[in-house]
């Protein structure tokens, strides 16, 4: 099963500081818990179970890890989702391939359309 887990910080109440140090954290945390990165979404071939398992145990170790300096994690998390998908599209990415086009050599068919008052 194709797992994503998508993280998203609450950076309207928390300062960018405090949200790029939770992030650097985490995102490490996921990598090294077998997600792979794709921006914001950390993507695993994991059932549901083992996905959330390591993506919660996650950030509660970095929330562990930043009480210390006075972050409370799970009140900078926005958003905390997990989903199965197939494929990844990402539209803002420029085009894989180049679309096919197929020329006609016969453009006599198309004259009517090309001349005015033609019938």
């Amino acid at each position: 099963m194709n797992s994503a887990v998508i993280i998203n910080l609450d950076y309207e109440r928390h300062s960018v500081q405090i949200c790029r140090r939770v992030w650097d954290e985490i995102a490490q945390g996921m990598t090294e818990a077998g997600f792979s990165r794709h921006h914001r979404l950390f993507l695993a071939e994991m059932d549901r179970e083992t996905a959330c398992t390591r993506a919660k145990g996650v950030v509660n170790r970095v929330e562990e890890l930043l009480a210390a300096e006075g972050i409370i994690v799970f009140d900078v998390i926005r958003e905390f989702y997990w989903f199965e998908y197939e494929q990844i599209n990402d539209l803002l990415a420029p085009a894989n391939q180049m679309p096919e086009i197929s020329y006609l050599d016969d453009t006599g068919a198309f004259s009517p359309f090309l001349k005015p008052n033609a019938s």
